[in-house]
């Protein structure tokens, strides 16, 4: 696994619809990139060494590791991948593990038998099976192990990589090139130093790199994937959630109600003006859903993020609006049009008995039919199926200067209202920390996950909001002295 660092947005390649990585560009490195991964590919074909290393202490595991190649290079049997050593003939194998058995008493080995039964190796179980052994306790150490070796960089990892490396020396497949100096230096060192000393900085990317190169096409991932399989059968998962506090100051709130409450009390000039009702409409629904958020404490929950984005189109629309109406008087007209003819499509069809819905439904037609009929009468009004201006969501956001609010707020919250997976993910899954699961995502299905809080977001948007709105109509000075404008 070579440690990548992450890339910028601007070295991606966009094809079609899609932004690839300079790693997975079809016409450059992806076209011949092939994944793989340490824990799931590789991990399980060498535990044994990981246990005995772990089990035994690192000094004294790697020094009977290293015996131990030596003596099955004699038999030329010295293979450190499982998958490879169970196909070998009868009495290779127990060659095999009598050889290992000499160094390494027969309890280090035995957890394993709670995955390698007789249907998948009968002499390795018969070799390491202890009937006094303790399932449980086995399998919570496979777990230790599995989860101490589960990055490819950690520590005992490299240290698996080192014994592996030096079984392809000894039996032959390792050719050093004599223009190499530090890697010989090295794979003859690398057992005599701490993992803390300096040099080790430099030992360890080159053993992992050369164990890259000796093993990547040289492993079982049918073994792999048996064996995990089979260990996340037998064993629990163990999910984990992210507690996120909840924000429970009230003063931006208390103070956003006072300006509600002001407005209602004044610009009596103006209130008899389509723009006004538009106007004032608009941040009364954004206020509306803020109040949701905070007085139903959804702050913390998926429920607050749909709302979010909800207040975040409104303003947006509100905004442009009020930047659009010198070049289209009429703009606020349009708006009110294009909401009614939406109403009116709804209500005909339920009118016409097109569908038919429960008496209980959320859908009242008779109010439906009152709102739509409450300007005019409907055989004038009109119904359009596309938008009461063609400019998209993301244009408007550019052209109101509120980039960030659409590429940051608006296409994150986006994911909640569309029920895209990574919303899904974060909200309504788990992490399960078992290495052998490979901390796969759990469905919550109790609940148990909250979000970060919206009221940060929230206050945000209604304060972008009075501030848009605060050229058109008078705004109390108790909020223009606390906020500064």
């Amino acid at each position: 696994m070579i440690k990548i660092d992450k890339f910028e947005l601007s070295k991606h390649v966009k094809r079609g619809d899609t932004f690839y990585t300079p790693l997975t560009d079809p016409k450059g490195m992806g076209e011949v990139l092939s994944l793989s991964s340490w824990s799931k590919c590789w991990l399980p074909e060498f535990l044994w060494i990981g246990l005995i290393i772990h089990k035994q202490g690192r000094k004294k595991g790697l020094e009977n590791l290293y015996h131990i190649i030596e003596e099955l290079k004699k038999s030329e049997i010295a293979i450190p991948q499982m998958s490879k050593i169970f196909v070998l003939e009868k009495n290779k194998q127990e060659m095999f593990w009598s050889t290992v058995t000499k160094y390494v008493n027969i309890d280090i080995l035995s957890p394993l038998c709670t995955v390698i039964t007789p249907d998948i190796n009968e002499i390795f179980y018969n070799i390491f099976f202890d009937y006094l052994i303790n399932i449980d306790k086995s399998i919570s150490e496979l777990l230790n192990i599995t989860r101490e070796c589960n990055r490819f960089h950690d520590e005992l990892t490299t240290d698996i990589c080192f014994i592996v490396d030096w079984f392809y020396v000894l039996n032959g497949r390792l050719h050093i090139s004599s223009k190499l100096d530090m890697l010989p230096k090295a794979l003859s060192e690398y057992y005599n130093h701490f993992h803390d000393e300096e040099i080790m900085r430099t030992y360890r990317p080159m053993i992992r790199a050369t164990f890259q190169g000796l093993c990547n096409l040289d492993c079982s991932k049918d073994f792999s994937e048996h064996f995990l399989q089979v260990l996340g059968e037998i064993s629990e998962c163990n999910p984990l959630k992210m507690v996120w506090d909840r924000k429970e100051t009230m003063d931006f709130y208390k103070m956003a109600t006072e300006v509600i409450e002001y407005f209602s009390a004044s610009n009596e000039d103006k209130k008899m003006e389509i723009k006004y009702s538009v106007i004032m409409g608009m941040t009364c629904y954004i206020y509306r859903i803020y109040q949701e958020i905070v007085e139903k404490q959804m702050q913390n929950d998926i429920g607050g993020r749909i709302l979010f984005r909800t207040m975040l189109e409104t303003y947006i629309n509100l905004k442009y609006m009020m930047q659009q109406e010198n070049e289209v008087p009429d703009v606020y007209e349009r708006f009110k049009a294009y909401g009614i003819g939406k109403y009116k499509l709804v209500m005909a069809k339920l009118r016409e008995e097109k569908y038919s819905v429960s008496t209980d439904s959320q859908l009242d037609k008779k109010y439906m039919e009152l709102i739509v009929n409450e300007d005019m009468d409907e055989a004038f009004i009109n119904m359009s199926v596309g938008y009461f201006d063609k400019t998209g969501v993301r244009t408007k956001f550019q052209k109101c200067g509120e980039d960030e609010l659409y590429e940051i707020y608006y296409e994150y919250a986006t994911n909640f209202a569309h029920g895209i997976w990574g919303a899904i993910r974060e909200s309504s899954m788990l992490i399960c920390d078992n290495p052998v699961h490979t901390y796969h995502a759990v469905p919550d299905y109790r609940g148990e996950q909250n979000l970060r809080s919206v009221l940060c977001d929230s206050e945000m948007v209604m304060q972008k909001t009075f501030d848009t709105i605060a050229s058109y109509v008078e705004m109390p000075d108790f909020y223009s002295c606390k906020i500064g404008t």
